[in-house]
């Protein structure tokens, strides 16, 4: 543990109401953070942020949809605004679909770039001029999907590329403004964001997503892992990382 290194930061994190943006609100909030909690779920979100209540004054929670765009920018807006600064975004909402590439509709196509890319992009836009008033940073889970593809997934997949691209690229934009962009690219992590897909006809198991071969880590990572990571490339212990793209996933994609 890293004592206080967000002590007087102010975090956003979306997707915090379960998974790894549930875990960040938590290691964030132990280092001193305040924090504010976006999600469209306003259930869990509140369940995070009772538990890490009295903390900094506790987290100011703002329930929002990043399937459309005017959530998103209000989200963002406001979140800006609560506390008068950012210093750390972490984006983490994300949706996981799977189907047959054949079988991939205009409308699912269209949803998962939206909430893996789109509204990132959004919340990009928001907060930079805020973060660059602060010397702030921007933190995207984006996935090792985008990096080597996934089978039955290529929107996921095309979206978390995506995601990808555009973190290098602010890197690289903001650089003179002291801003930094980084992404973590995590693989098999027991979260929620499959939970009640069930398997697709005629799939080959033989493309499905390879197992981590780290010990104690077969079955997966865990959240606390990522938001482990999560702490690090957000706090001034990675001042001069910027545009790096962070894999944690067990050597599932190496061999």
């Amino acid at each position: 543990m890293h004592g206080a290194r967000f002590e007087g930061k102010t975090v956003l994190i979306t997707g915090a109401a379960s998974g790894i943006g549930r875990a960040a609100a938590m290691r964030l909030s132990n280092e001193g953070a305040r924090l504010v909690l976006a999600d469209r779920d306003a259930a869990g979100m509140e369940s995070v942020a009772q538990r890490i209540h009295g903390r900094q004054g506790g987290p100011h929670t703002i329930c929002y949809d990043a399937a459309d765009n005017g959530s998103t920018e209000t989200m963002a807006a406001e979140a800006a605004a609560v506390f008068d600064r950012l210093d750390c975004v972490v984006c983490n909402a994300g949706i996981y679909r799977r189907s047959h590439f054949t079988d991939i509709s205009d409308s699912d196509w269209a949803k998962v770039l939206q909430v893996n890319l789109t509204s990132n992009m959004r919340i990009a836009q928001a907060v930079t001029p805020v973060l660059r008033e602060v010397g702030g940073n921007l933190v995207a889970i984006a996935s090792t999907a985008g990096l080597d593809g996934i089978a039955y997934a290529a929107h996921y997949a095309a979206a978390k590329a995506g995601l990808i691209a555009l973190i290098k690229s602010l890197a690289v934009e903001f650089a003179p403004d002291g801003v930094r962009f980084n992404a973590i690219c995590p693989g098999r992590v027991r979260t929620d964001i499959s939970k009640g897909l069930e398997p697709l006809s005629n799939q080959n198991e033989a493309l499905l997503v390879r197992p981590p071969r780290l010990a104690g880590h077969t079955e997966g990572g865990q959240p606390e892992e990522i938001a482990d990571a999560i702490a690090f490339l957000g706090s001034q212990d990675a001042s001069y990382l910027s545009g790096s793209i962070l894999v944690i996933d067990g050597t599932q994609t190496i061999g």
